[in-house]
C-alpha cells in the first residue's frame, strides 16, 4: 500500500532541531526511505523555504536545501483544489 502525507513545516523544523531519535527525525528518514510519498504545491514549497530560513533557526542552507529537495525529488505535485468551505 502506497502513503501519501504532506508534511506540517513544524515536523521539518523539529527534525532538523531533534536528535537522531527523535520522531520528527524518524518521520524525514521514512520519506527518505520511500516509506511514504510526501504531497506538495507550491504554496506549501514556499512555507518551507520562508520558515526554514528564519534566522532564529540558524538552519544551514544546506539542511534546507537539502530537506526541501529531497520533499520535492521523493514526493509528488499536487494542484490544490477550493473545497467550497
Amino acid at each position: 500500500m502506497t502513503y501519501y502525507a504532506v508534511i506540517d513545516t513544524n515536523v521539518l523544523i523539529s527534525a532538523l532541531l531533534s536528535s537522531h531519535d527523535a520522531a520528527t527525525v524518524q518521520v524525514v528518514n521514512r520519506l527518505y526511505d520511500g516509506d511514504f510519498i510526501p504531497l506538495f504545491n507550491d504554496d506549501i514549497l514556499k512555507e518551507y523555504n520562508k520558515v526554514l530560513r528564519r534566522k532564529k533557526f540558524h538552519f544551514s542552507e544546506e539542511a534546507v536545501c537539502t530537506l526541501i529537495n529531497a520533499i520535492m525529488d521523493c514526493g509528488e505535485y499536487i494542484i490544490s483544489t477550493p473545497t467550497g468551505v
